[in-house]
């Protein structure tokens, strides 16, 4: 495991709101969210959790830092993240609590404000910092863009039930997680 102590600088971003991304450096303006994007994030959540079971663990905004071999830090805050006990022993130790390797499962909930650059860019980074998929939800659209760690990139409707490859037994309900939370129309 990494124990690379974390500049004072970034590991302040997490005493004020808004808590704020780091990419390679670089402070990123906050994107409000939207009610229905909260509630998108929580019902993911709750799905991964009950799979999760005691294998690992299911966090919302908890942030990761990453150091690149050039020196910058970048540091992100998926809406949703899996992380398994195998890759990160749960523990009080700093090494656990400020994790410096990506989630095994990263969930972006897409908002408003997005810029595609920027999003490409924090998927490249999960990747590169060992997840094994970073998953992209389009909430108005209701449709999830896959990326996985071996360089494929999947678009899937986040409709029905299907199962999220490669972790075993995980299937999302995306009935379950979209019922009651009203969209504006995607074709406006």
């Amino acid at each position: 495991m990494v124990s690379t102590p974390i500049p004072r600088w970034l590991a302040k971003l997490d005493e004020e709101k808004p808590y704020l991304d780091v990419l390679d450096g670089e402070t990123q303006p906050d994107v409000s969210p939207y009610r229905p994007h909260g509630r998108l994030a929580v019902r993911i959540g709750a799905q991964l959790d009950e799979w999760a079971g005691e294998h690992g663990s299911v966090g919302a905004e908890v942030r990761f830092y990453f150091l690149r071999p050039d020196g910058k830090w970048s540091s992100l805050l998926p809406d949703v993240d899996y992380m398994s006990y195998a890759r990160l022993p749960s523990s009080m130790d700093d090494e656990s609590q400020r994790p410096r390797i990506a989630p095994d499962l990263a969930v972006e909930i897409m908002s408003p404000g997005d810029r595609p650059g920027r999003l490409r860019r924090k998927v490249e980074i999960y990747l590169e910092f060992g997840a094994r998929v970073v998953m992209v939800v389009h909430p108005i659209k209701r449709r999830v863009v896959l990326h996985r760690a071996n360089g494929t990139v999947e678009e899937r409707d986040a409709r029905g039930a299907w199962a999220l490859e490669p972790f075993d037994g995980l299937v999302l309900d995306w009935e379950k997680i979209y019922r009651g939370i009203t969209l504006p129309d995607a074709s406006r």
